[in-house]
């Protein structure tokens, strides 16, 4: 299963069985589809970058920064993003009594913000980003984390 075929469960989720295709995922593919999912994310950032510097003439920084210093600090700051978005899932999942450990938490988490991500990237470049855009984008990537997670079976009482 290749980074493509990924994207294409992604955006189909909750979906139970993309669900269940999105995890058997290989490592490989994972890894690659999470560096171009946020690259993607801050590429509007970084022609904006170059554009700024271009226009006051310093192109040995555009170069540095929109090139380099950028896209590694929005991955970086991105696998964060989903850490702590997998540790609210956590949360959700023992509330809702699955039995989820984090690591496919982790893996849930990032696929179920590809249209987050696509739509804020899609808006950003029109300068539609406001406080309620982010807040009804989160909405709906917590809406389709709850929906990914109620596709478990609950955890069985002793």
């Amino acid at each position: 299963m290749g980074v493509l075929n990924a994207l294409k469960l992604s955006l189909t989720l909750p979906n139970k069985k993309a669900v269940f295709q999105l995890n058997r995922v290989k490592t490989k593919d994972f890894f690659r589809y999470i560096v171009l999912l946020h690259i993607f994310l801050g590429l509007p950032g970084a022609v904006n970058m170059v554009i700024e510097f271009v226009n006051t003439g310093d192109l040995s920084a555009a170069f540095l920064l929109a090139i380099t210093l950028y896209p590694f600090l929005i991955v970086t700051f991105g696998i964060v993003g989903i850490s702590i978005l997998a540790a609210l899932g956590l949360v959700i999942t023992t509330l809702l009594q699955r039995k989820l450990v984090y690591q496919l938490l982790w893996k849930m988490a990032m696929f179920a913000t590809t249209t987050p991500i696509i739509l804020y990237t899609v808006l950003d470049s029109f300068g539609m980003i406001n406080g309620l855009v982010n807040t009804l984008l989160f909405v709906f990537f917590m809406f389709t984390l709850t929906r990914m997670i109620l596709v478990y079976p609950k955890m069985k009482l002793k």
